[in-house]
């Protein structure tokens, strides 16, 4: 198991596991049954070249055909 710089167990890779979603979800409502619905943060996607805001599934930017360059992050939950 590998610890964050904190001293803090790392869990993210059991953040799509169905058993932890109940357990989080029944802890967070006191009902069994219930879904807690997480929500993950979206940075916007932004062309480098005219600023224009982008759904993310372009390639090019349709503005001004600027190749649009993803970025890889980890998702924070």
């Amino acid at each position: 198991m590998t610890f964050t710089p904190g001293g803090c167990r790392d869990l993210n890779k059991f953040i799509n596991d169905e058993k932890v979603l109940d357990a989080f979800s029944k802890l967070i409502s006191g009902k069994s049954g219930y879904r807690t619905i997480l929500e993950r943060r979206k940075e916007p996607v932004i062309c480098k070249n005219c600023k224009k805001h982008l759904t993310g599934e372009e390639k090019f930017c349709p503005e001004c055909g600027t190749k649009v360059e993803k970025k890889e992050k980890k998702e924070k939950v």
